[in-house]
């Protein structure tokens, strides 16, 4: 009897998109029918959650389930370039473990996680790279600098594509066709929606109705990147491999102020401890494997990606270091009751946040704690610290405890 093949596994990052700015997330303004499509085919995790607020500790936590403040990646990586600046060397990340199960691994988009060559995704792990190094880059065709130009695996290549969106899908597309024999890991991170803000022209004139023009762009941004998750999508149904595929779908933070996305009915946006800078749009499908067409309303994070994927990859072997994410497999398919996570922490640039069961406890900078609840108040507008000291003690002390583990920010 043959061997049963393991799923391919299909990471795919929005960058700075708004939790309310999908038509799965119940906006009537950015029609999204292909993701649309895949949440009805999958779950969508209402309660999903990132690491960190911004883009490069976000992604992080991410590639390797744990968190990222463990390793002293807290911050967004500076500009500059540097050979100490990346996520270090000693990690191992999700392409490392999948390759080690004979996947084909292959990035494509944004990278954010070091310049140097020891942080290059060919370093870590994964097999072909296309995309760029920086956190954010032209939607046109540029040049480049050295760090956001265009690279095909180490070289820069000629960017003769009309639009960002698009070529990362057409890649995607190519790479599925390539290595469909094969078990692959393919990790799409677009920098849609992440300004600047570049529409295309043909897309923008779809929806001109729209203002202001910023959030116009912004629409038509995030329908161009919907038809490439769509791509994405259609190829692996035309290769026969949507059944044997596990699609994860997440943005890697809050709407961000300066791209006219909207978080309602979140507080809060990028950069913030509030859930409009950590909840953020995510799906997860397996047809035939997870069921479909439900909402999981318990935390989950990003964190789990990693120990998921690798329960799907039927990996008996533990992470060579110890996880902070669980696998969802069990809790998804009502094999498992009980919280995957009974609480999630958070720490960036002096912001901390806890959340313990449906209590969030905030703090900004050395301010007063605020306490919420989430179960009844997810728009944290009503701050219970007053009326709760006990338990704002024990979430403080929680998030020492936490804190006492965490290594120095590298940079």
């Amino acid at each position: 009897m043959p061997a049963v093949r393991p799923p391919n596994v299909v990471v795919i990052v929005s960058d700075d998109a708004g939790y309310a700015d999908f038509s799965f997330q119940g906006s009537s303004q950015v029609p999204t029918p292909h993701l649309d499509a895949l949440a009805a085919r999958g779950v969508r995790l209402t309660s999903g959650y990132v690491t960190a607020a911004v883009c490069s500790p976000s992604r992080a936590g991410l590639l390797t389930g744990r968190y990222q403040q463990r390793f002293g990646h807290e911050t967004n990586i500076p500009p500059r370039y540097s050979e100490t600046n990346g996520l270090p060397v000693e990690e191992v990340l999700l392409s490392d473990l999948l390759g080690e199960e004979g996947y084909r691994t292959i990035a494509l988009g944004k990278w954010h996680l070091g310049y140097a060559p020891q942080f290059h995704p060919l370093s870590r792990g994964f097999d072909d790279y296309w995309g760029f190094l920086q956190g954010a880059r032209s939607y046109r065709p540029i040049g480049g600098t050295r760090l956001n130009r265009l690279l095909r695996d180490h070289e820069p290549v000629p960017e003769t594509f009309e639009y960002m969106t698009d070529a990362l899908a057409d890649e995607a597309a190519a790479y599925i066709e390539a290595h469909r024999e094969r078990p692959f890991f393919l990790y799409l991170a677009f920098n849609a929606v992440h300004t600047p803000m570049h529409a295309d022209p043909a897309v923008l004139e779809e929806v001109a109705d729209i203002q202001p023009p910023r959030r116009q762009k912004l629409v038509a941004m995030t329908i161009s990147l919907d038809r490439a998750v769509g791509r994405v999508l259609d190829t692996l149904r035309e290769q026969d491999l949507e059944r044997d595929t596990l699609v994860v779908f997440v943005n890697d933070n809050g709407g961000a102020t300066n791209n006219a996305s909207v978080n309602t009915p979140l507080r809060g946006t990028k950069g913030t401890p509030f859930e409009g800078g950590l909840r953020v749009p995510f799906l997860m499908s397996w047809p035939g494997r997870l069921p479909e067409g439900v909402d999981y309303d318990l935390p989950v994070s990003t964190l789990d990606v990693l120990p998921t994927a690798l329960s799907a990859a039927g990996r008996a072997a533990p992470a060579p270091r110890p996880l902070d994410g669980v696998d969802l497999l069990p809790f998804l398919t009502g094999a498992a009751e009980g919280r995957p996570h009974e609480r999630l922490l958070w720490r960036l640039k002096g912001d901390r946040a806890i959340r313990d069961g449906d209590w969030k406890l905030v703090l900004r900078g050395d301010g007063e704690p605020m306490l919420f609840d989430l179960a009844s108040d997810l728009s944290e507008t009503r701050d219970l610290a007053g009326e709760q000291p006990e338990r704002v003690a024990a979430l403080l002390a929680e998030l020492a405890s936490w804190e006492a583990e965490l290594a120095e920010p590298r940079w």
